[in-house]
């Protein structure tokens, strides 16, 4: 992953005033957008010198606009009527020479045009059929000398066919050019330097496969006996291109569904090859899944695949170990190599079954996907503070070491350097909170069947105080629940242990009589009816249980009464944050799913009544775009407007739903985090933005924190 990021990089990033309300922030991140794609392409329909991008998802061509940024909005779709069985590519080209973006794209039974209107929409598609079992690639190129372009399509079952252009976007009838059965995948390129196109085809026919073959061309439209290679046997993916500075086109193959390896062919110019030579290559295992192009500028070609993971060419066809830069991990299909920003710098798109991400250059050898810090044990649950009382915002991580303290430095590029670690077996998510009253931050650590109590030093250490039993286990929240000044705290294993003011408890107790069969997935502490005192939300998580939210109001006399519910079945994650601007507190739910009468997944607002109301809630909306499988919410204020914002994590794309007061939100946008995210917080980090933008920090379990800077001027 990139982790360092030199300051005239951030200050020569350029910023699009966004003209929205509310304020839309800017972050050293991924972007990610919630469209379903199995395949994308780059150009610009619309003929404002700005790429934009195509994404092809089951016959209907999706437009997204270019902002010039490297940034996308919505644009129009079009039903293309494509889309058969087995239809895996378009290409965006102008046919007629009218400055218009055409497409041409495969069916599954043929290929079909449709002519650009110049607008980001297209006319009716054109049929032409193909008499084989399965098309589903394609390539452009002018086969036959004529100097108008030319469709090869490969077909599964008889081989190569060709339809040649008559010009104005129009061709001949398909014929078939030559015979190679198995065909899957196709790419064009003049491999012997004769002047004249030649074609690479990857073939896979039978349990085995039958490698990969290269046609030379005549020129004519006709071409040469097959050139046969039967390593690796089944191959999905070709890139063509340079494998040496300046040297001739080679060829890239994978292997196959299964593996990270891609195998390198080089060329010699004059129809030879040399090689293979296997190279790990990470993610390069979908059907269109490995790209050809110089990322880094230095004038050699380097590898990237569709997982995100770039090898640099370092001479000689000799490539570095590859770089991780995370995409979108669910079901990874295609990727292109583009300069979205027409800044001379190479950027990465890369699409899946639900959205595609983009990867922006930062110039110096790296993409805009966030700030890296390493943890060894990696890093889970994670809660922020002034642990060493420098004015700094610092970190502390669970992990399978126990706690792991980061100190924040205030720079953007570094934001932390190693604290001095709690090795603790078993550590769960903790909090802070002061304990003792030294206005000092301590640590309270569920683990082993306990809560340990450490006592912040004050220069980042901290003491063990106490180990108070909570054989039930379970999520903690903090607070000061019978008004004595002494902070305690609750789990959702329904224990509540009061705080003796020095870092002790006493002895848990049951926080209700009669839990739900399963026990409770969460809990969240607050005032829920104004009353100045600590109430409590808890969720269960079981079915088929199915036990609605638990509300508990404090009734002053060290104990609680139950609120009357009949919603929050199967959920978990709860929040209470005034997300409507009223004074009152109000909740945010996750479900799992599972029950008809329950909201869809996503972030579940339910607004509450406040003093009155007698701890009631009212369902509000759900939060959700495109989400397949949500699993963390997240309130804060993003963009530094004082109006809390909701970020809804899947996997590992943040939809960030921007507030606007009284409980109504922006079009969301997503950007990524680091691979496994397992926490999200929101804290100032850096020098380099406006005091009080938050960036957002993303405690990560492969092996480390994610900072994503925001850069808003």
């Amino acid at each position: 992953m990139n982790n360092t990021l030199k300051l005239a990089v951030y200050l020569a990033l350029s910023f699009v005033a966004i003209a929205a309300t509310p304020t839309m922030p800017t972050f050293f991140a991924r972007r990610d957008y919630l469209i379903g794609s199995q395949f994308i392409q780059v150009a610009d329909v619309n003929g404002d010198g700005i790429p934009d991008l195509l994404a092809y998802y089951t016959g209907t061509i999706i437009v997204q606009f270019g902002n010039g940024d490297g940034t996308f909005r919505q644009g129009p779709s079009t039903n293309t009527g494509a889309g058969g069985a087995g239809a895996q590519g378009f290409v965006p080209i102008d046919l007629n020479n009218d400055g218009k973006i055409d497409l041409v794209l495969t069916d599954g039974t043929g290929i079909m045009v449709a002519m650009g209107n110049g607008d980001g929409t297209f006319q009716p598609s054109v049929y032409y059929p193909i008499n084989d079992h399965y098309i589903g690639a394609l390539v452009l190129g002018d086969f036959d000398g004529d100097g108008i372009l030319d469709v090869a399509a490969a077909g599964n079952t008889a081989g190569v066919w060709l339809l040649t252009g008559t010009g104005g976007g129009t061709f001949n009838s398909a014929v078939l050019a030559v015979s190679v059965p198995g065909c899957f995948n196709i790419a064009a390129a003049d491999f012997n330097g004769d002047g004249k196109l030649d074609l690479v085809v990857t073939q896979l026919t039978g349990s085995r496969g039958n490698g990969f073959t290269v046609l030379f061309g005549n020129g004519n439209g006709t071409f040469q006996p097959p050139q046969r290679f039967s390593t690796p046997n089944t191959p999905t993916i070709i890139a063509v291109g340079r494998l040496v500075k300046d040297g001739p086109p080679s060829i890239v193959v994978n292997g196959g569904h299964s593996g990270g390896d891609v195998f390198l062919y080089f060329g010699n110019g004059a129809g030879g090859f040399t090689g293979p030579k296997v190279l790990s290559l990470p993610g390069s295992q979908a059907v269109d899944g490995v790209a050809l192009g110089d990322v880094n500028g230095d004038g050699w070609p380097d590898l990237v695949s569709v997982g995100g993971f770039v090898a640099y060419g370092e001479g000689g066809g000799n490539f570095s170990a590859p770089m991780s830069f995370p995409v979108d991990a669910a079901n990874t299909a295609d990727i292109v190599l583009a300069d979205l920003r027409n800044n001379g710098l190479t950027d990465i798109i890369a699409s899946g079954s639900y959205s595609f991400s983009v990867l922006l250059n930062d110039g110096n050898k790296g993409f805009e996907d966030g700030i890296w810090t390493s943890v060894t044990g990696g890093a889970g649950c994670g809660v922020k503070g002034d642990f060493n009382g420098d004015g700094k915002l610092d970190l502390a991580v669970n992990n399978s070491n126990g706690i792991a303290i980061l100190l924040g430095t205030g720079k953007g590029a570094t934001p932390f350097t190693p604290g001095t670690n709690i090795t603790l077996a078993g550590a769960d998510c903790l909090v802070t909170t002061d304990l003792n009253g030294d206005g000092k931050l301590d640590l309270l650590v569920p683990a082993q069947g306990g809560v340990y109590a450490y006592l912040g030093n004050g220069d980042g250490t901290f003491t063990l105080a106490s180990i108070t039993p909570t054989p039930s286990g379970g999520y903690l929240a903090p607070g000061d629940f019978n008004h004595d000044g002494k902070v305690d705290f609750a789990t959702s294993g329904n224990l509540i242990a009061l705080g003796n003011g020095d870092g002790t408890f006493q002895s848990p107790t049951d926080i209700v009589a009669s839990p739900p069969s399963g026990g409770y997935s969460g809990i969240a502490a607050g005032d829920i009816n104004n009353d100045g005192w600590k109430d409590l939300v808890l969720t269960s998580n079981v079915f088929p249980v199915d036990a609605p939210i638990t509300v508990l109001l404090n009734n002053h006399k060290g104990g609680f009464n139950q609120v009357a519910t009949s919603f929050g079945a199967l959920s978990y994650n709860p929040i209470l944050a005034d997300v409507n601007g009223d004074g009152n507190l109000d909740l945010v739910l996750s479900y799992t799913g599972g029950l008809a009468t329950n909201p869809p997944l996503g972030a579940s607002i339910y607004l509450g009544k406040g003093a009155g109301g007698d701890g009631k809630f009212t369902y509000s909306q759900t939060l959700r775009e495109g989400a397949q499988n949500p699993t963390l919410n997240f309130v804060g204020d993003l963009n530094g407007d004082g109006i809390p914002d909701i970020c809804v994590l899947e996997a590992d794309t943040l939809e960030i739903y921007l507030g606007g007061g009284n409980a109504t939100y922006a079009t969301p946008f997503a950007i990524g985090t680091g691979p496994s995210p397992g926490s999200i917080l929101v804290e100032h980090l850096h020098e380099l933005s406006t005091p009080g933008l938050p960036d957002i920090v993303v405690p990560d379990t492969s092996g480390g924190v994610m900072v994503l800077l925001n850069l808003t001027p």
